[in-house]
């Protein structure tokens, strides 16, 4: 704690090479610890310190990441995946710009077009999610000193898995994807199970050849998460995946049912757990 103290006030002073000293101890101790969690704000921490460039921090924790214990990676997976995708977003215009070519892409991201940049950003998000069995067994708790505390208790997002999986929907479920939609892209329709009961809605398989679609992967993460909460004491974490479930339903899907069919699921949603917060 005298440590992040020293750390803030460096920082507070202007002084990066001194808070970057100070977050090396505290780096050591923590991996010493499996205190994870600190572990990860620290290099995280110490990297935005040593550059300003977008860039230049992601090829700093590729690095870190290489070299990182087993238990990490899953969560610097999805920092990894984050800071691709904001360096997207404050680049897009390049990307929008940019033809797709057959040649294989260089190593220099920044050069990349925008299907290449977003199949890059989907690698992290899926590797971060790679072992769902041990990530289901973390409680949330567990990463309190990395992230930063909602309004809503944890029951909400109870294991680190459910955390990682709402990241990965929230990239699938953007705007920007509709900009690299390939020809054969997996298209929601309205009349599928995407609006219908769970229990119908975890039944269905959709099929499509585009198995790399977001909104496809995105539905498969839902149905992955429903399944997992199904039998769950507390219906917190299952209902606020099916409540986001079917506002993603109706922001992806098209065809003239979709407003009907989203109003009679949310009518269904509100009676059937009146109750509930």
């Amino acid at each position: 704690e005298d440590l992040w103290k020293d750390v803030a006030e460096a920082e507070n002073k202007g002084l990066p090479k001194t808070a970057i000293e100070k977050l090396e101890p505290i780096i050591a101790s923590a991996l010493k610890d499996q205190d994870y969690d600190e572990a990860l704000k620290a290099i995280a921490k110490k990297i935005a310190l040593e550059t300003p460039k977008n860039e230049e921090r992601i090829a700093k924790l590729k690095a870190e990441l290489a070299k990182a214990p087993a238990e990490m990676k899953p969560v610097m997976e999805s920092i990894l995946a984050h800071w691709y995708w904001n360096y997207f977003q404050q680049n897009q215009w390049r990307f929008l710009q940019r033809t797709r070519t057959e040649a294989p892409p260089s190593e220099d991201f920044t050069t990349w077009d925008l299907p290449r940049i977003f199949a890059e950003i989907d690698k992290h998000f899926r590797n971060s999610l790679a072992n769902v069995e041990q990530l289901q067994k973390i409680p949330i708790a567990q990463y309190e000193e990395l992230l930063e505390k909602g309004t809503t208790p944890d029951s909400y997002r109870p294991t680190l898995y459910d955390f990682l999986a709402h990241e990965a929907i929230a990239f699938y479920s953007a705007g920007e994807q509709a900009a690299a939609k390939p020809e054969d892209a997996f298209e929601l329709s309205a009349d599928s199970p995407v609006l219908a009961s769970l229990e119908n809605f975890l039944a269905w398989k959709p099929e499509t050849t585009d198995q790399d679609s977001p909104t496809y992967q995105a539905v498969l993460l839902y149905q992955s998460g429903l399944n997992f909460h199904q039998n769950d004491a507390d219906k917190s974490a299952l209902l606020d995946a099916d409540l986001s479930r079917l506002e993603f339903a109706y922001n992806k899907a098209s065809g003239e049912e979709k407003a009907a069919r989203y109003k009679a699921a949310m009518k269904r949603f509100a009676d059937q757990h009146a109750a509930h917060d």
